[in-house]
């Protein structure tokens, strides 16, 4: 406002007011009558007087020819040089605001457009079907011609019994909702006990490449999403177990997938005690590793399952000749076990030997060759007699003597502290004067 006073009188400083509150700014426009763009852009310079609402407009500039109208003199000048930049950003920021109104209204009509042609599609579409419904009914004899003169292509009823139809989701073909209707047995629509809005006709229930999309729960004859349901996806009759057979695969299978239970505790209980729950391969490469689970349909003689009750395979993925290099041998029962980590069994964390399984060592039976194994009381690991004598060394904090696996030097010197996994990982102050320390290991038969 100072630059407009004094390029109206150089020589005359503006008043004092102008920065005061009844000395204010307006700015007002008109837009085309495409309401792309304003038509004209003006800022008005009104002055008034303490205490008095009302203010009349001394400076009117208008900012598509940047020229001052003085209202009081009648004069008009061009805008001062100094105000022009500042003037054109105001110009650009009114028509950014009529042309983001101009945008948003015309997104909102293409949207409104988009819906009305939608909800029209949708009418036609549901008259077809109705249509097609009710002759279907004509040709089944549920109805005769003159019921379906009389039925409205916009009825959402059953022309049989009245109550409310159901569509499939996929291919909208229409049913009776009400499960004693014969409508609704004629064209079966099955909707999931969970999700109510989740409905498909027997005909498109079936997802290439996946699961179905629904399944029934054998126990409680519920129908239910596929994710909600334990599957069996059925062994492949010709599966040579060299890797991942998943259900969009073109193999011939023992049976269909097969739901096994919902995932309710009842039926889950109910299928156990049945026997037909499903079971999990522990093979990562076995075939039900997709379907999550295996049948007792589809358990082959080849099944494994080792003592310790951790690790079972199916068979039909694996035998035990063929993976027999996973497995462990008991040297006295001659048993297999499922690896050197079982806990049914010990093996040498450095040799390998294997002791004979806790049956045997229970039962006192002899094995030629036998040695005893240890336990290191460091670190747990399994030592057979031989190589827990080799570099036995003692923990330089504790003083506590630990076997080769649980030794860790502490600096790179030629004679290295020896600190055991124990004192190595705690950061607490032992008081070692008054700890009691044990033998260096116990056997492992006395640990069992």
């Amino acid at each position: 406002m100072r630059c407009i006073y004094t390029a109206v009188n150089p020589e005359r400083p503006p008043p004092f007011t102008v920065d005061i509150w009844w000395h204010s700014l307006s700015l007002s426009y008109q837009v085309q009558e495409s309401g792309r763009e304003p038509s004209i852009v003006i800022l008005n310079l009104r002055e008034g007087e303490p205490h008095q609402p009302a203010m009349d407009t001394h400076f009117m500039i208008n900012l598509n020819t940047m020229r001052v109208h003085d209202k009081f003199q009648d004069h008009r000048f061009p805008v001062p040089q100094e105000i022009l930049p500042v003037l054109g950003e105001l110009k650009e920021y009114v028509r950014s605001i009529v042309r983001g109104r101009w945008e948003a209204k015309e997104a909102q009509n293409r949207e409104t457009a988009r819906r009305l042609e939608k909800e029209r599609e949708e009418q036609r579409n549901r008259v077809q079907a109705t249509q097609a419904f009710c002759r279907g009914l004509v040709e089944n004899g549920f109805i005769d011609e003159d019921d379906a003169s009389h039925f409205s292509g916009d009825s959402l009823n059953c022309p049989v019994c009245s109550a409310r139809q159901t569509s499939c989701n996929m291919c909208k073909v229409i049913s009776c909702s009400n499960g004693d209707c014969e409508v609704s047995s004629a064209i079966p629509i099955v909707q999931c006990s969970n999700h109510h809005n989740t409905k498909f006709c027997t005909s498109c229930l079936e997802l290439p490449g996946s699961l179905p999309r629904l399944g029934k729960c054998p126990m409680c004859a519920r129908w239910f999403c596929s994710s909600e349901l334990q599957w069996c996806i059925g062994r492949p009759v010709c599966n040579d177990g060299t890797g991942l057979s998943p259900p969009n695969i073109d193999v011939t299978r023992l049976h269909s997938a097969r739901p096994l239970s919902c995932r309710t505790i009842a039926c889950m209980d109910k299928t156990r005690e049945s026997g037909k729950n499903g079971r999990h391969c522990c093979n990562a490469r076995c075939w039900s590793r997709v379907g999550t689970a295996t049948c007792s349909d589809c358990v082959t003689q080849d099944s494994f399952a080792c003592p310790c009750g951790q690790y079972w395979t199916c068979g039909g993925c694996e035998s035990q000749a063929s993976s027999a290099s996973g497995f462990i041998t008991c040297p006295g029962c001659h048993r297999r076990f499922c690896s050197s980590s079982c806990s049914y069994i010990g093996t040498c964390e450095l040799c390998n030997h294997v002791e004979p399984c806790r049956d045997c060592i229970r039962d006192g039976k002899s094995v030629e060759g036998e040695h005893t194994m240890f336990m290191c009381q460091g670190c747990k690991g399994l030592l057979c007699e031989t190589c827990s004598d080799l570099d036995e060394k003692t923990c330089c904090r504790c003083d506590q003597s630990i076997c080769k696996l649980c030794a860790h030097e502490e600096d790179d010197s030629d004679c290295p502290d020896i600190v055991c996994d124990q004192c190595r990982g705690s950061s607490d102050q032992y008081d070692y004067e008054d700890m009691a320390y044990g033998d260096e290991y116990m056997a492992y038969g006395d640990y069992l």
